[in-house]
């Protein structure tokens, strides 16, 4: 059994350069920019994300009017997994969240815009190709306030046998908390969550985004027979800032 401490978020707005997250760890290709003729984007005056040691992820509030664009800079290593969310929530007279922003991401040094296998826009990931400065950009459909999440999501290593992991903490923040787990092909994988009502799984595969808990359905419990080896995030969805949360991982 594997024992954690839940992960804390921070974030500096800044104009100086860096690289946030841990160091790049050994995994599949990652994700080429799309071709055509870009140009490199100028970063000077955009707000920055920093991860302040130790930390996994960097967020903010942030709001836009509808058609909207916003961009932010984050700096990256190769190999890094990275995922970048905008998470809209209603105001007080609303009883229904506006439309998710969409999120694209761009290399800063090309301008190339970058791909990503998932099927919800408002959550962009891949693995990255270069270490530099990358450009995440939210768009908004209707008028909406969001919170813009960028992470890391922490390595989970298990072995072979059957094995369980567990891990506790508060959320700092609505944003999600990351894990990031290898699964193979034929083995069983069950998550479950605890905490207040609004706290919710969301578990999808890295390379070819197939959910397995969507994050609109914010369900507390997955388990299911895995049919492709890769990279699997799990993410627990806090819903409130402060909200405790256990999380259990098993591999069978």
């Amino acid at each position: 059994m594997v024992r954690g401490a839940g992960i804390i978020a921070a974030i500096v707005l800044t104009g100086c350069s860096g690289s946030g997250g841990r160091p790049a760890e050994e995994a599949p290709a990652p994700a080429q920019a799309v071709a055509g003729p870009f140009q490199p984007i100028d970063t000077a005056g955009l707000p920055r994300i920093r991860f302040a040691h130790g930390t996994t992820s960097g967020i903010l509030d942030d709001s836009l009017a509808a058609g909207a664009t916003r961009s932010y800079v984050v700096g990256a290593q190769q190999g890094q997994v990275m995922l970048a969310h905008a998470i809209s929530w209603p105001v007080a007279e609303r009883l229904h969240p506006p439309p998710e922003p969409v999120v694209r991401v761009f290399e800063a040094a090309t301008g190339q815009e970058l791909p990503s296998p998932r099927a919800e826009p408002e959550v962009w990931s891949a693995r990255l190709a270069r270490t530099g400065d990358y450009v995440v950009r939210v768009t908004a459909a209707a008028p909406t306030a969001y919170t813009l999440s960028v992470q890391i999501p922490r390595r989970v290593e298990m072995s072979q046998a059957e094995a369980t992991a567990i891990f506790t903490g508060s959320a700092p923040s609505r944003a999600p908390i990351d894990f990031l787990i290898k699964v193979d092909a034929g083995r069983t994988l069950e998550v479950v969550v605890g905490g207040p009502p609004a706290v919710g799984l969301h578990v999808y595969g890295l390379d070819d985004g197939v959910q397995l808990a969507r994050l609109a359905d914010r369900q507390r419990l997955y388990a299911g027979r895995i049919e492709t080896s890769q990279d699997y995030v799990v993410s627990v969805i806090a819903g409130s800032e402060g909200a405790a949360y256990d999380l259990r991982i098993t591999l069978r």
